[in-house]
């Protein structure tokens, strides 16, 4: 059966990935619904000309990814660099901010912005829980009121306490002077366009033999068992077969509505309104696109069109008006010819042309799903939605309005680069390894300590600080105070060095901007919450004094034998390192207890790392099940392969590391029997991090091991029978045998003489048969209980 590719969506990422299956030999079929390729990324004729949909800019910090450019469209791209400034009350101020900037303030309001940036309170950056907090604790009151308030706000049409603070981390970056705004990158524009690009990647894709299906509208996708079956246009039915695998470009609001799926999450939509204008040089010399701020004036962003294609000989330029708005406000609402009619106005109060006649014509392009919105609570329905996505076995997710994601055109090239890679290269194939072992015999409990762990010892919780201190001294012990507090049996941290992880410049580090993006790569994230050895001994210390263990988990050689000089008691080996043997190995050899996570692990795979602890000869492990997912959604936990493992492997504990928001699933493993819970807890769940949103707070945490200690205590022994404390109810409301009538002395009983009924003073009922045809020794009143000293048989 031959495998097909059906990519939804020809923009940048679907034409890009196209092209890249095409190249491996594989069949790749795109379904668009406009009629023209290119997405949001495209350019447009109008006034004999090329315009693009706002500045598209093609830049990028990797050698590889410029190489790639430059070797696929040689002689299409136009290098050069673009200046941005910020507008306010009709005066130009320097952004990207620069010290050079700073310094040609009013020096009063030039000391003050230097002095708040030289006191920067990293304990506020790392407690920061919104844009607002997080923006003022690092930039300082006097920046954040200048710049970083009023145009966000105009950006998203919300408060900026109401943006979430992981849309902050890079947005501030004050150079050390003026330049351009992608400086220090390779940086090009189309020779006519954005357009360029796409309408020659459109040409690369049917030369080998693609197929771009224009014109065409999804109404409707069709699963069978968590499988693409059908994709329903407005054209035709696509049979989706067995081996064929989709990829989604669409947006995951477009994406829900075609599974028939809900999310709450939005996208703000841009409208933009080009103006024809006569004279060539509007802006000032050297600029190219300019950032508006004024609440009073529709447009955020004007650029320059002549900025965006090959110098052009022109005496005449076309500006690009951005308009941000949400679905059903006023702009959404404005018919096009009263929007160009105040944008019209507003221009003309920014004084840069003379006369309004100079504006000879005006095209109004709407674009209704363009920014994902980082509103507080994002991540929440961003991990339901990725979820309930994610399920679908025959898809993948790729593209920036996809993921939810801010991404340039190099992120977006990268990705569709290393897809095309996964998808294709039998390097992404299972291994098939050999599973000849010896036998695994590991111990059926483990003293940790002064706690045992496993068999008919009660649930030992880890609470897992991780990289919730955010880099802070003073958060990581006040989470162990909290953890002391909440009584958990240990606290865990995480111990690696940034530069072994991940590679600082490895390919999923192209997948964020480098320049005021949204995102950090994985070893900026990594480095800055990295933990010396001497802040790691320090916790140590500070853990024992509280009388609570203290462990962590290793992600390198070099941060084994640091744990070992401090006398670490215990080791986590994380799910990620579950096929590193050689690090399972060297922690094996300490002979310490050693606890492996098995996300995203088959059995065979959680067998292979066993077996290499067992060739050490150490017997205290204890394993976890985890689904490696952040947050993960309850359906994905599988708290029934803690079983499974404890059954494969005779009984050795076996846990739950548990990712899912909340502590219901915790609960419901240790009603299972699980001999361990690790649960991530943070002081705020709103606080900048990756971890926060999945972690428990501190009254959660004590809730939960307060519950777990419940659960436990029911369980019981197994064995069914009465409870002391039964005893007195069933006394009082237990049925037994009471006379429904008098019944003299040396009559025959008959079951008309029998009743039933509380308090349980007489025989039970399966004697009835017996006290039947019995002889009453004595006179018996009416509703007396009937015993055997009342009969004669």
């Amino acid at each position: 059966m031959v495998n097909r590719h059906y990519i939804l969506g020809a923009g940048v990422t679907g034409l890009s990935l196209a092209y890249e299956l095409l190249k491996k030999g594989q069949h790749v079929t795109l379904i668009e619904k406009s009629a023209s390729v290119g997405g949001l990324a495209k350019s447009l004729t109008w006034q004999g000309r090329q315009i693009d949909l706002g500045p598209h800019i093609y830049h990028t910090p990797d050698k590889d990814i410029e190489e790639y450019w430059k070797a696929e469209f040689p002689e299409l791209f136009y290098e050069r660099h673009h200046w941005s400034k910020n507008l306010k009350d009709n005066q130009f101020f320097d952004y990207p901010i620069n010290k050079e900037f700073i310094d040609s303030l009013p020096k009063a309001l030039s000391e003050k912005i230097k002095h708040e940036l030289e006191n920067v309170d990293a304990e506020k950056v790392a407690s920061a829980n919104n844009y607002y907090e997080y923006i003022r604790a690092l930039a300082g009151e006097t920046l954040q009121e200048m710049f970083f308030i009023k145009y966000p706000e105009k950006l998203w049409g919300m408060s900026v306490k109401n943006l979430d603070a992981n849309w902050a981390p890079k947005r501030i970056k004050i150079r050390e002077k003026s330049g351009p705004f992608f400086e220090g990158q390779w940086s090009a524009v189309g020779n006519e366009g954005s357009g360029t690009i796409l309408e020659n990647l459109k040409d690369k894709v049917l030369q080998l033999g693609g197929v771009i299906r224009l014109n065409e509208t999804i109404e409707r996708i069709l699963l069978r068992n968590q499988r693409i079956s059908t994709i329903a246009t407005n054209k035709s039915n696509i049979n989706v077969n067995s081996n064929d695998v989709v990829i989604n470009t669409t947006s995951y609001c477009t994406a829900c509505d075609l599974l028939g799926k809900t999310t709450n999450l939005k996208y703000r939509g841009v409208t933009l309104v080009y103006l024809a204008v006569k004279n060539a040089d509007v802006f000032p010399e050297g600029v190219d696109f300019v950032y508006i701020d004024d609440p009073k004036i529709h447009f955020n962003r004007i650029s320059d069109q002549n900025s965006f294609v090959k110098e052009p000989e022109l005496e005449s330029t076309i500006l690009c008006f951005e308009i941000t708005y949400s679905q059903g406000d006023q702009i959404d609402s404005m018919e096009p010819s009263s929007l160009v009619k105040e944008v019209k106005e507003q221009f003309m109060s920014l004084d840069m042309i003379s006369d309004e006649s100079l504006i000879a014509d005006a095209k109004v392009v709407k674009l209704p799903e363009v920014y994902p919105m980082f509103f507080l609570g994002y991540e929440n329905e961003l991990a339901k939605t990725k979820a309930s996505i994610d399920e679908i076995e025959n898809m993948y997710t790729l593209g920036s309005l996809a993921e939810y994601a801010y991404s340039d055109l190099q992120v977006l090239f990268s990705k569709a680069i290393d897809l095309a890679e996964i998808l294709t290269s039998p390097t992404f194939k299972i291994n098939k390894i050999d599973k000849a072992a010896p036998r695994l015999n590991f111990e059926k409990r483990i003293l940790l300590n002064t706690d045992y762990i496993g068999q008919d010892h009660p649930a030992y919780v880890i609470a897992e600080i991780g990289l919730n201190h955010n880099g802070s001294m003073k958060i990581a012990k006040r989470l162990i105070d909290e953890a002391v507090n909440a009584g958990a049996n240990a606290v865990k941290l995480q111990s690696y060095k940034s530069h072994l992880r991940v590679a600082s410049e490895g390919k999923t580090s192209r997948y964020v901007e480098k320049v005021l993006s949204t995102q950090e790569t994985d070893y900026e994230m990594f480095k800055k919450n990295e933990l010396s050895v001497a802040q790691t001994k320090e916790l140590f210390s500070y853990a024992k004094e509280k009388g609570i263990t203290l462990f962590s988990a290793p992600f390198d050689n070099e941060s084994v034998d640091e744990l070992e000089e401090l006398g670490v008691d215990c080791y986590k080996i994380a799910s990620f390192d579950l096929v590193n043997l050689r690090l399972i190995e060297k922690v094996a050899l300490t002979g310490k207890p050693l606890i492996l996570s098995t996300g995203m692990a088959s059995l065979s795979e959680v067998e292979d790392a066993l077996r290499v602890v067992a060739y050490t000869g150490n017997r205290q492990v204890i394993l976890l099940q985890c689904t490696s997912s952040y947050p993960c959604p309850p359906t994905s936990m599988n708290i029934r392969a803690i079983d499974t493992m404890k059954q494969a492997f005779n009984q050795l504990p076996v846990g739950l590391s548990d990712h899912v928001i909340g502590d219901v699933v915790s609960l419901a493993a240790v009603s299972r029997g699980a001999d361990v819970i690790e649960k991530h807890f943070t002081l705020d769940k709103k606080m900048e991090g990756p971890d926060h949103i999945l972690s428990l707070e501190p009254d959660e945490l004590k809730r939960m091991i307060f519950n777990i200690r419940q659960i436990e205590e029911c369980l019981g022994d197994g064995v069914k029978q009465a409870s002391t404390n039964e005893i007195s109810t069933l006394i009082r409301f237990r049925k037994t045998m009471y006379s429904s009538v008098d019944i003299a002395k040396g009559e025959k009983i008959t079951p008309e003489h029998i009743t039933y009924k509380g308090p349980a003073y007489g025989l039970y009922a399966k004697y009835e048969d017996l006290v039947v045809g019995s002889i009453a020794k004595d006179d018996i009143a009416a509703d007396t209980p009937i015993t055997w000293d009342l009969i004669n048989s």
